[in-house]
C-alpha cells in the first residue's frame, strides 16, 4: 500500500537514475523551444516525460502493476478535514495570485493585450481551446504533476535525503518547469519570473504537506486543480478570451 509517511533509504546508484529521469522533462522543453515548436500541443513532448518517469519507477522499483503504476490507487481517501485544507489553501492561492497581478501588475509592465498576443501566437488560442484547457488543467494536468512532483520525486527524495530535501528540491524544480511557459515573453522580467517562481514554490511547498497526510495525495490533486481553475479563468478573463 502507499503510504503518505516515506521512510528514509540508504543512497545507491538509483539515486542517479532518479536524478536523470528528473531531468528529462527539463531537456525535452528545452529542445522543444530551441526548435520553434508552436502550439499548445507541444506541451506533450515534456509531459510525455514527466508521466513515463514516475510511471518507469513505480514498475520498476516500487512493485506497482497496472493503474497503481499511474496514481497512488492504495493510498485511502483523506478526511474530511484535510479535504477542508485542500480547498481552502487554493482558494487563498488563486486569490492571493489574483491580487498580486491585479495590485503590481502595471508596476510590473503586466499587460495583457501584449500577453493575449504572445498566447494566441505560441499556443494559438482560441475561447473554446481555452476552456478546454482550464479542464485540462483541473484534472488531468494536476494529476499529472502531483504524481511526477509529489507521489514521485518529492516521496523518493525524501526516503533518501530527509523531508526537507524533498519538500525543497521538488517545489523548486515545479517552479523551475513553468519558467518555460513565459520564456521569451515580453513579460519576462527578472521581477516576474521571481515572483512567478516564489508563488510557484509555495504551491509546491503546500501540496507536499498536504501529500504527507493520510490520503494527501489524492487532496493535493483536488488542491492543485482548484489552484489552475481560479487562476486561469480569472487570466482568461483577464486576457480577453471569455
Amino acid at each position: 500500500m502507499d503510504q503518505p509517511v516515506w521512510r528514509r533509504k540508504r543512497v545507491g546508484s538509483s539515486t542517479w537514475l532518479l536524478l536523470a529521469l528528473a531531468a528529462a522533462p527539463f531537456v525535452a522543453n528545452s529542445v522543444v523551444l530551441g526548435i520553434g515548436l508552436k502550439g499548445y500541443s507541444w506541451q506533450l513532448v515534456y509531459k510525455s516525460m514527466m508521466l513515463a518517469a514516475p510511471v518507469f519507477w513505480r514498475y520498476r522499483f516500487g512493485g506497482h502493476r497496472g493503474l497503481a503504476c499511474f496514481w497512488p490507487v492504495n493510498e485511502p481517501l483523506p478526511s474530511a478535514a484535510t479535504w477542508a485544507v485542500a480547498v481552502t489553501v487554493a482558494l487563498t492561492m488563486a486569490g492571493a495570485a489574483i491580487c498580486t497581478i491585479m495590485g503590481l501588475g502595471e508596476l510590473l509592465g503586466l499587460n495583457p493585450h501584449e500577453l493575449r498576443n504572445y498566447f494566441d501566437n505560441r499556443f494559438m488560442l482560441t475561447t473554446p481551446t481555452a476552456v478546454l484547457i482550464v479542464v485540462y488543467l483541473f484534472s488531468i494536468n494536476a494529476a499529472l504533476e502531483e504524481l511526477h512532483f509529489r507521489a514521485w520525486f518529492d516521496r523518493e527524495l525524501s526516503a533518501r535525503w530527509g523531508s526537507f530535501a524533498g519538500v525543497t528540491i521538488s517545489a523548486s524544480a515545479f517552479g523551475a518547469m513553468h519558467f518555460f511557459v513565459f520564456a521569451g515573453t515580453p513579460v519576462a522580467t527578472f521581477a516576474v519570473m521571481f515572483l512567478m517562481f516564489v508563488a510557484l514554490f509555495i504551491g509546491g511547498v503546500s501540496w507536499s504537506l498536504i501529500a504527507r497526510q493520510r490520503g494527501g495525495i489524492h487532496a493535493a490533486w483536488l488542491c492543485h486543480g482548484l489552484t489552475n481553475v481560479g487562476l486561469m479563468t480569472w487570466g482568461l478573463f483577464w486576457l480577453g478570451y471569455f
